[in-house]
């Protein structure tokens, strides 16, 4: 086997690389993780933080009401809901209100 091959392989696979981070939380005293985006994840933080909860009872109740197929998807509906929610009106897209 050729190590030159093996390091351009490995530099093709770093450049492939997600940039999702992997978070571990406690889901109704589950542990499990998410794989989400560094700012979705400060913002969910931030969300927390302001709302006075804990980041786990948090990311229990999106669990419990989502409608989405992941956790995941959950939580990024979430964070964009709630930042159109805190949005001054002027702010948004009109197709918002439609």
């Amino acid at each position: 086997m050729n190590p030159k091959g093996n390091q351009t392989a490995r530099r093709k696979d770093k450049s492939k690389r997600s940039s999702l981070v992997t978070h571990t939380v406690y889901v109704d005293r589950k542990r499990t993780t998410v794989r989400l985006e560094p700012v979705i994840w400060h913002t969910l933080q931030g969300i927390a933080s302001e709302q006075e909860v804990r980041l786990h009872d948090l990311v229990s109740t999106i669990n419990r009401n989502r409608i989405a197929s992941s956790l995941t998807s959950a939580i990024r509906a979430y964070v964009v809901t709630y930042l159109i929610a805190q949005a001054p009106p002027e702010a948004l897209p009109r197709h918002l209100f439609s």
